[in-house]
């Protein structure tokens, strides 16, 4: 049981903390800071089916990558390469977490643009791993394929709040999928390194056939900078957001972090999921998270006082 468990990779649950990104742009731009218990608990609640489709996914991703990964140097010892497991209880543990992630969406009342949302994560995983399409064999269309989970985690966590008719805005969505492309492109060049075999490597994924160190350095460059210029326009536009310019210095600084330790040889011999927990790229990313919430807090504190003393004033 230990084993299909290990597939369904509850340890990467991790990642759906960026539907917390969605809950607080629903928080600042359109709930306006007037937070109720009821917001709280559709917060926490919005994280479950989000990492039941997940899991769904990543079943499909371990059942079709198996004859690959038998080639890479350490997921060769994964369930299904190691013969660990039943491909065919697979598919029902599958079945059974999509029914369940979408029958749990509609019993806690969430809206359809929660549920579209919900429904997109699960074709993000079969246009990614499934054939003709199967983006992840594709050089680049790989990296933005898997980063478009991270706008769609941040609808995920702002429709759970926020009512279908409120768009978030198109800078803010553009800037979080750059930066969810920024880490995927450093996982993709921490693991080219990590291979260290041009051949095996071209044969464990096609679009490392494609792949230089020189494309992804250049690719997370170019990925770095339109992150900062979305974050940029967003900070310009949305008056509430307008304090945010003083957590840029520290947005640089993580960027620089995660380049740095993503660089350095010994990463090379690291997966490319410990890329993240260099204790640099750890700090500087909760130093940043941190301010960014106070600032809003601050500034939506602010603009309630203004707004009940504006009667007074006139």
């Amino acid at each position: 049981m230990i084993e299909y468990i290990k597939i369904c990779r509850p340890d990467h649950w991790l990642k759906n903390v960026f539907i917390l990104f969605g809950h607080v742009v629903a928080i600042t731009l359109v709930l306006d800071f007037q937070i109720e218990w009821r917001h709280v608990s559709l917060a926490i609640l919005s994280l479950i089916p989000a990492c039941l489709i997940a899991s769904a996914n990543y079943i499909l991703n371990e059942i079709l990558d198996a004859p690959f990964d038998a080639m890479h140097p350490t997921k060769k010892h994964r369930g299904i390469p190691a013969g660990k497991v039943k491909v065919s209880i697979l598919w029902w543990i599958k079945a059974g977490l999509i029914v369940s992630a979408f029958l749990l969406a509609w019993l806690f009342g969430f809206n359809w643009a929660y549920q579209a949302a919900l429904a997109l994560l699960l074709i993000s995983g079969i246009v990614y791993n499934v054939k003709p399409l199967r983006l992840k064999d594709r050089a680049f269309m790989d990296v933005i394929a898997e980063s478009f989970n991270n706008p769609i985690r941040l609808w995920l966590g702002y429709y759970a709040l926020a009512a279908p008719n409120y768009v978030p805005p198109i800078s803010i969505v553009l800037a979080w999928w750059f930066f969810g492309a920024l880490l995927m492109t450093g996982k993709r060049y921490s693991e080219f390194r990590f291979i260290a075999d041009a051949e095996l490597s071209g044969r464990y994924r096609r679009s490392f056939q494609v792949y230089t160190e020189k494309s992804l350095i250049l690719a997370m460059i170019t990925y770095a900078n339109l992150f900062c210029f979305c974050t940029g326009v967003a900070m310009a536009v949305y008056p509430r957001l307008n304090d945010l310019v003083f957590v840029f210095p520290l947005i640089v600084l993580a960027v620089v972090a995660y380049f740095q330790h993503a660089m350095k040889e010994e990463t090379a011999r690291l997966e490319p999921e410990q890329l993240l927990q260099n204790p640099w790229v750890v700090v500087t990313t909760l130093a940043t998270g941190g301010l960014t919430l106070w600032l809003l807090w601050a500034n939506g504190g602010y603009a309630k006082q203004m707004h009940l003393l504006g009667p007074l004033v006139l």
